[in-house]
């Protein structure tokens, strides 16, 4: 591990940028959680395919990561992410100016899966030469913060022009929000700038399955698995604490507050502990809480729960994005960024669904949630000293 040192300037500068980048991104997302109240608002019929709407940017995402490595290889990281800001733009601009039918809006919302690819990809590989790793946890767990912030700025901003029927303004404020947001990336200098592209070359092709074939790849793609899953979880809670006879506010406000709280105060220790293994560590944590949960039967429980969770999120979140700059490298990082991205893209699209189905099977959340989430803590645990086994033979792929 190397020696830890104070955050200097420029580093700032480039933390400030990722930590704009990012939280334009998640407002991008958490703002558009009010669009099919919006198009019910403006009279336009949802029919069967609202979800569809909302989940269509997601599948997009999933299905085009696998080919974000050519479009880096052929217009750079910089190209890149100012193509992922013409998605959001476009996008946004279609739903406000042409969204009049769910058909229409489904299009442009697609628009936006292919954008979040590019932006997410482009950034990470940014992370990665800028960021020096002795502050790389500490510096990733700030940037991260911008994740929970748009749930406590722009969710509660966006609910309220709905419920005042403000549509016009809760719909063009997205691509303001993207015109804004372009600026802040021009101050970003190119990549190549620094080398990254002439070491690249020299480093050889490598597939994504033979990627998964080293030991710490495969290992890292299933602890970020099991980490997803839990995180994911929280999607169908609200089915939990309502067979609770609770309040799922009093869980997400607590946990959201606590892994923002975590990550400005407490960011450092990603960079003293080691965060290969206590990765593992804080999906077990995770997984505990959501097992342990079940079991709530007071407010006050279900917030101490909650801050727990929000301890575990608040350092396994940024703990995975800082392996995947450990793990990958310079010349690998953006392929293993997408692995990541593919991992935790699909448990999101699939956890809802694999819920659903136990808690039928079973005729009870609390019982599909203990089934599902002590199978995931045990697995953790598991590979929490397969970890201090595996990846203490080698740091990154290079080394391979």
């Amino acid at each position: 591990m190397n020696g830890t040192r104070k955050i200097l300037s420029p580093e700032l500068g480039y933390i400030f940028i990722f930590f704009s980048i990012t939280f334009i991104s998640a407002s991008m997302e958490s703002g558009y959680y009010f669009l099919l109240p919006y198009l019910e608002g403006r009279g336009i019929p949802l029919g069967a395919l609202g979800g569809v709407a909302m989940g269509i940017c997601y599948g997009i995402s999933f299905f085009i990561r696998p080919f974000v490595p050519f479009f880096e290889q052929r217009l750079g990281n910089d190209k890149m992410l100012l193509g992922g800001y013409a998605c959001f733009f476009i996008s946004a601009a279609g739903i406000a100016l042409f969204g009049k039918e769910i058909f229409s809006v489904i299009i442009w919302r697609g628009i936006t899966g292919l954008g979040l690819s590019m932006v997410g990809v482009s950034l990470t590989a940014y992370e990665r030469q800028f960021i020096p790793e002795n502050i790389r946890g500490r510096s990733i767990a700030l940037i991260t913060t911008a994740y929970s912030l748009p749930s406590l700025i722009i969710v509660p901003a966006m609910e309220l022009l709905i419920t005042k029927e403000l549509y016009l303004c809760y719909i063009f404020f997205f691509p303001l929000l993207v015109a804004a947001g372009t600026v802040v990336i021009r101050k970003l200098p190119k990549i190549e700038e620094r080398g990254t592209a002439a070491e690249a070359d020299d480093m050889p092709s490598i597939s994504y399955i033979s990627l998964l074939r080293k030991p710490q790849i495969s290992l890292f793609a299933v602890s970020a698995a099991l980490f997803a899953l839990t995180d994911a979880g929280q999607l169908t809670f609200v089915q939990l604490t309502g067979e609770l006879g609770l309040t799922a506010s009093y869980f997400f406000s607590v946990s959201a507050g606590t892994a923002l709280l975590f990550r400005i105060l407490c960011g450092k220790l990603i960079d003293m502990l080691p965060r290969k293994i206590c990765a593992s560590g804080a999906t077990a944590i995770t997984a505990a809480m959501m097992f342990i949960m079940t079991t709530a039967s007071t407010a006050s429980s279900l917030m101490l729960y909650g801050f727990i969770f929000g301890i575990g999120m608040g350092f396994g979140y940024p703990a995975f994005m800082c392996l995947i700059l450990d793990l990958g490298g310079k010349a690998y990082v953006t392929r293993l960024a997408v692995v990541f991205g593919l991992i935790y893209s699909g448990f999101f699209f699939l956890t809802p669904v694999i819920m659903e189905f136990f808690i039928n099977i079973m005729g009870s959340a609390a019982l599909a949630y203990k089934v599902i989430y002590g199978s995931v803590f045990l697995a953790a645990a598991i590979t929490v000293p397969v970890g201090a086994k595996v990846y203490r033979k080698t740091n990154n792929i290079q080394e391979w």
